[in-house]
C-alpha cells in the first residue's frame, strides 16, 4: 500500500484536544506522522488547504434491508452510500427479515460485509428474540459472533420484566443497550431501571424536549445514560413536513419547532453526544404511496454532514469540533469501543470534509438503492470529499474508488 500524504489541513480531532493546521501521513493502514510531514517515494499527496481533517466518522444508527429486502438497500449499496457520506464505521441495526437474533446471523451479515463493504461495518443483534418483546436474546453468544450492541429499535421493549432482565444479561455480558422508546414514560422508566442495575443505556433518535431533559438529568445524577439525534430533527420540525409528502414520514415523527431548539442546545451542551442518521431506506414506490399507508423512515447516510453543517454549524448552534465529536469519540463511547484518533501509530480511519463546499440534494445521484429524503433539492453548504478506511482511500470528491476487499 502506498504513502498517502495529507497536506495542510484543519487537523481536528476533539477527542485528544487536537486542533492545528497540520499534515498527516498514513503508511501501510496506519497514521506515521502528524504535524509537518514529508514522503518519500511512492505515494500520493491530497493538498487539504481549506479542510477539515477529521477522525472516521461514525454512524451508529444505519438500517441496511439485508436480507429480506435488498429492494430497498444491500449492504454493499449502503457501504457504497456511507462512504459517500464520509463515514468510515457503519452501525446497522438487526430488524432485517429475518432478524439478526442468532450468532448465525450475525456471523453472516459480517462476513457478506468483509467481502462487500466499502467501510467498517458493524453489527447490533436484537434485544429480544424476533423482535416480539418476549423473551431476551443469547447476548453472550451474540456479543462472542460479533454484536457490538443490542437493540429492538422499530419497536419498545414494553414489558418491564423482560427490560429488567435485558439489563441483567446485557451487564453480565459486556454489550451496550441502544433502546427505542415509542413514550417518556417508557425513556424514565428504562432510566430507573439503569439506575437499579449501575448499567448503560443508550437513548436512540432522541425527539422531544422531555426526553433531551430525562438525560440531562440522569447524567446530573451520574448515571451511564447517552442520547443521540437525528439530523432531520435537528433540522427540521413539523411545519417543515408538505402534508401529503411521504418523504417526511419518519419514526419518531417530526416535532415542534421548540423540541428542535432543545434538541440543538442540548447538542451543544454534551448532553445529547451523538449525530446518528437513522439511515432507514424504502424503495420509490412505497414511498409513493399514501401517507397513512407508506412506511415511515428517511435515508440520511449521504446527506448528514452537509444537514449538519448547513443548518447547526454555519449557524452557530453548535462548533465544527462539537459536530465532529458527536460523529466520533460520542458514538465510540456509547458503543464503549475505542475512538478513531488522529495520532501516530493509530489505525487510519480519516474523513475530509470541505465546510464550505455547496452542493445540491439530487437523491436519484446517490449511492443508496433508495431515493426517500426530506432535503430533495435543497442546496447545502458542507461534504465529505474524501473517506479513509484503515489507510486505503475508498472515496475521493464523490467517486467510490473501492467496493470490497477493503479490510
Amino acid at each position: 500500500m502506498p504513502d498517502l500524504l495529507i497536506k495542510g489541513g484543519h487537523l481536528l480531532d476533539p477527542g485528544s484536544g487536537l486542533d492545528a493546521v497540520g499534515d498527516l501521513l498514513i503508511r501501510e493502514g496506519r497514521i506515521a506522522l502528524v504535524g509537518d510531514c514529508e514522503t518519500s517515494g511512492p505515494g500520493e499527496v491530497i493538498d487539504a488547504r481549506g479542510l477539515l481533517v477529521a477522525p472516521g466518522l461514525i454512524d451508529m444508527h444505519v438500517h441496511l434491508r439485508e436480507p429480506g429486502q435488498e429492494h430497498k438497500e444491500t449492504i454493499e449499496s449502503g457501504a457504497r452510500a456511507a462512504a459517500a457520506g464520509g463515514f468510515v464505521t457503519v452501525v446497522c441495526e438487526p430488524n432485517t427479515v429475518p432478524p439478526r437474533d442468532t450468532p448465525e446471523r450475525i456471523a453472516e451479515a459480517l462476513e457478506i460485509a468483509r467481502r462487500r463493504s466499502a467501510v467498517r461495518a458493524l453489527w447490533k443483534c436484537c434485544i429480544t428474540r424476533g423482535q416480539q418483546g418476549a423473551k431476551v436474546a443469547d447476548f453472550a453468544a451474540l456479543h462472542r459472533a460479533g454484536a457490538v450492541a443490542a437493540s429492538d429499535d422499530g419497536f419498545s421493549v414494553t414489558d418491564p420484566g423482560v427490560m429488567w432482565e435485558a439489563m441483567r444479561a446485557a451487564k453480565q455480558a459486556g454489550i451496550p443497550l441502544t433502546v427505542h422508546v415509542d413514550s417518556v414514560e417508557l425513556m424514565a422508566r428504562d432510566i430507573g431501571l439503569a439506575a437499579e442495575r449501575s448499567y448503560a443505556v443508550h437513548f436512540s433518535h432522541v425527539s422531544l424536549e422531555r426526553e433531551v431533559e430525562l438525560i440531562a438529568q440522569a447524567q446530573e445524577r451520574g448515571l451511564q445514560v447517552t442520547g443521540e439525534a437525528t439530523p432531520h430533527h435537528l433540522s427540521l420540525c413539523a411545519d417543515d413536513a408538505p402534508g401529503d409528502d411521504a418523504n417526511y414520514k419518519m419514526n419518531p415523527p417530526l416535532r415542534s419547532a421548540r423540541d428542535r431548539e432543545a434538541l440543538r442546545r442540548s447538542l451543544a451542551a454534551g448532553a445529547l453526544s451523538v449525530v446518528a442518521s437513522d439511515h432507514a431506506p424504502h424503495a420509490p414506490g412505497e414511498k409513493a404511496a399514501s401517507y397513512a399507508s407508506a412506511p415511515a423512515g428517511v435515508i440520511g447516510l449521504e446527506t448528514t454532514i452537509g444537514v449538519i453543517w448547513t443548518d447547526l454549524v454555519h449557524n452557530r448552534a453548535i462548533a465544527p469540533a462539537d459536530a465532529v465529536r458527536a460523529m466520533t469519540s460520542g458514538p465510540a463511547t456509547a458503543l464503549r469501543r475505542e475512538p478513531p484518533v488522529l495520532r501516530a501509530g493509530a489505525a487510519a480511519q480519516v474523513t475530509l470534509i470541505d465546510p464550505e463546499l455547496a452542493w445540491l440534494v439530487e437523491p436519484e445521484r446517490f449511492e443508496s438503492r433508495s431515493r426517500n429524503c426530506p432535503f430533495a433539492g435543497r442546496r447545502l453548504r458542507g461534504k465529505a470529499v474524501a473517506t479513509i478506511v484503515d489507510g486505503r482511500l475508498v472515496m475521493q470528491e464523490g467517486r467510490i474508488l473501492a467496493g470490497s476487499d477493503v479490510h
